[in-house]
């Protein structure tokens, strides 16, 4: 299985000041793998809204990728990577996000929460689990409240400790190769990759991949996953958690939530949450 990098980035902004450290996520995922990024604003008021999106030129020029006074129209040509904004005149958040997916080629959607709280203003815990559902692809979800990967001062990257969640359904393999891919995207020294699984003595059957890093596989006898996924998350202190989901199936787990969206509302790190 071959995963390739996210060419088309979208990355929905409320413009709150929790969403920052989203933004510095996608935007450091769009140099890294040289993609598009688009940001999304739904919203009322066009012409008001234009000036609150994330500064783009005063982030890069504080990640010194480029140079103070650079010119708007110089700056794809120095980092490469092409940025647009967009603002969805609609009061309808998950129906103009989705149908912005479905007429865009979009890979990869970065998405701002609060944790236990659920996500940032407009994008409520139902709304959001809605659009991660309804759009089907791999979402990053950034806890305004957690360490992150990546600095908004900085733009550096941390990737040291990657937490792999596996079970027996759905197979976790392309999960380990999505944390095998960031590893390898941001360089990682010294790394170590978990494979955590919760629920039974028995190890699902995974394919360990040939990496320079330590891959190490822990078992969890017995305990809810979501819950023992975000305390050893928190007690590893993990950059980041790579999820395999299967969505939502059936009523009991429309009342529930997936796992996955029980460990991104206690999540201390992001969640890369993968479709499989």
């Amino acid at each position: 299985m071959s995963t390739q990098p996210a060419r088309f980035i979208l990355h929905p902004t409320d413009f709150s000041a929790g969403s920052q450290l989203a933004f510095a996520h996608a935007l450091r995922l769009a140099l890294t793998n040289q993609s598009n990024l688009s940001l999304l604003h739904v919203g009322e008021d066009t012409y008001e809204d234009w000036d609150r999106f994330p500064a783009i030129r005063s982030t890069l020029e504080r990640w010194k990728l480029i140079e103070p006074g650079t010119a708007r129209r110089e700056i794809r040509e120095k980092i490469g990577v092409g940025i647009e904004k967009v603002i969805a005149e609609s009061e309808d958040v998950v129906t103009s996000i989705v149908n912005y997916l479905d007429h865009r080629p979009i890979d990869l959607l970065v998405l701002s929460t609060h944790g236990r709280d659920g996500l940032s203003a407009w994008i409520h815990p139902s709304t959001a689990e809605k659009i991660a559902h309804q759009a089907h692809m791999p979402t990053l979800f950034v806890p305004n409240n957690s360490h992150g990967c990546v600095s908004l001062e900085t733009g550096e990257v941390t990737m040291k400790r990657v937490l792999v969640p596996v079970d027996h359904q759905p197979r976790s393999d392309e999960a380990i190769e999505r944390a095998v891919r960031a590893l390898e995207a941001y360089g990682a020294e010294d790394a170590k990759l978990t494979l955590l699984h919760v629920g039974s003595n028995e190890m699902p059957s995974v394919s360990i991949p040939d990496v320079p890093w330590h891959v190490e596989q822990v078992v969890i006898p017995s305990g809810d996953p979501a819950t023992e996924i975000a305390a050893f998350s928190a007690e590893y202190k993990s950059n980041v958690i790579v999820m395999v989901t299967e969505g939502v199936h059936g009523f009991l787990d429309i009342l529930r939530g997936t796992t996955t969206d029980k460990v991104l509302r206690h999540a201390p790190c992001p969640v890369l949450a993968i479709p499989s």
